[in-house]
């Protein structure tokens, strides 16, 4: 499998939340714990589950909600829109991307291509 996940991408393993930091052989990463204070060495990335995005982690993470989009006031032209289902549409600079994102490290590796390399709340 293709390695689908980087270096702070917030996932969730073994029923915890979890954050990336390292990733062996694109199929293995090393993950670390922040509530636990532990690091979990060599987790196969059939083991790793996506975290779904949610308007309270946005709400979190200085995203505000207005009429119909999630904004965040140091990223305007990035605005997420959800039916209230699990899937978010992403508009940059007004422009609606192609594909859904479901889960947190989909937000993050677009912030990513932005520069924007903060960690995120959940």
């Amino acid at each position: 499998m293709a390695q689908k996940y980087i270096v702070g991408d917030v996932v969730m393993y073994d029923n915890k939340i979890m954050v990336v930091k390292e990733p062996r052989d694109g199929s293995h990463f090393d993950l670390s714990c922040p509530k636990e204070g532990l690091v979990y060495s060599f987790v196969g990335v059939d083991e790793i589950k996506p975290m779904l995005l949610t308007s309270a982690i946005l709400l979190k993470n200085g995203w505000s909600k207005g009429q119909i989009y999630f904004r965040h006031s140091r990223i305007p032209r990035i605005k997420l829109c959800t039916d209230g289902g699990i899937s978010w549409s992403v508009s940059i600079n007004d422009d609606i991307m192609g594909s859904y994102i479901n889960y947190v490290h989909q937000l993050q590796h677009i912030l990513f291509a932005f520069g924007i390399g903060e960690e995120m709340e959940v």
